[in-house]
């Protein structure tokens, strides 16, 4: 069944049950393939339907609970649950965790596809509820700014020195171990000896190993503290997309 299939099965039960006529359907499809909005939503803006009257009906139809979100606090956790910008495309907001799975209020939970999408995401049950319009919306107001949006204003240009630093110390950090090792060897009498025992493919080697495994260790560290910025994908944006 498709999300389509499912707004028109919601206009076509209104229409049997005179609420609405055929002329407001049709004019209400229209809206909604251009606006990707509920088909609910914009018989109510079309003042053809009252919201009480849609909640209502979509109790009746679907069985669900008609829920208030006036004056309600939603536990940051809870919010976490569904990204902020699912949240507001879709027009629902998480509410409670119970034992059986997720409470999310949603101005219309007929979209089967959708709800099956939202179970996906969280991994668990979700247990739609029916909320007003205007419910949403305040409710869509308790979540914190997304940290993408956050790491953008952040980001400062790099200054002279620190760039210099970032392209220096590496390189130099990483040969330097080598030179004095190196300069060891060969002003250390008493190395000398030791490691005249060892061939010169056995002095090699070992020295490559150190060194590389030096060169491992301080290439992550330079990653860590010199970690380059980067911009967040927008939301629904593929991976690779640029």
């Amino acid at each position: 069944m498709t999300p389509n299939r499912v707004l028109r099965s919601v206009g076509e039960i209104l229409l049997r049950e005179g609420i609405i006529n055929n002329a407001q359907l049709d004019e209400a499809l229209k809206k909604q393939r251009e606006s990707d909005m509920p088909l609910g939503r914009i018989l109510v803006e079309m003042g053809v339907i009252t919201e009480s009257v849609k909640m209502g009906f979509l109790k009746r139809q679907l069985g669900y609970d008609l829920v208030s979100l006036a004056g309600v606090e939603i536990a940051p956790l809870t919010l976490t649950l569904l990204p902020r910008h699912i949240a507001t495309k879709h027009h629902l907001v998480p509410i409670r965790m119970e034992r059986d799975g997720l409470v999310v209020a949603m101005e219309d939970p007929s979209d089967l596809i959708l709800l099956d999408n939202l179970k996906t995401l969280v991994g668990m049950r979700i247990k739609p509820a029916i909320a007003s319009t205007s419910d949403i919306e305040e409710a869509l107001k308790q979540y914190p700014p997304e940290k993408g949006a956050a790491a953008v204003a952040v980001v400062r240009p790099r200054s002279t020195l620190y760039r210099l630093v970032h392209y220096t110390a590496f390189p130099i950090l990483c040969f330097l171990p080598l030179a004095i090792i190196i300069y060891v060897l060969y002003t250390n009498p008493d190395i000398q000896n030791r490691l005249a025992k060892l061939s010169a493919f056995d002095i090699f080697l070992y020295t490559l190993l150190g060194w590389g495994l030096w060169a491992v260790i301080l290439y992550e560290i330079n990653g860590l503290i010199f970690e380059e910025p980067t911009s967040p994908k927008e939301p629904g944006e593929k991976e690779g997309e640029e």
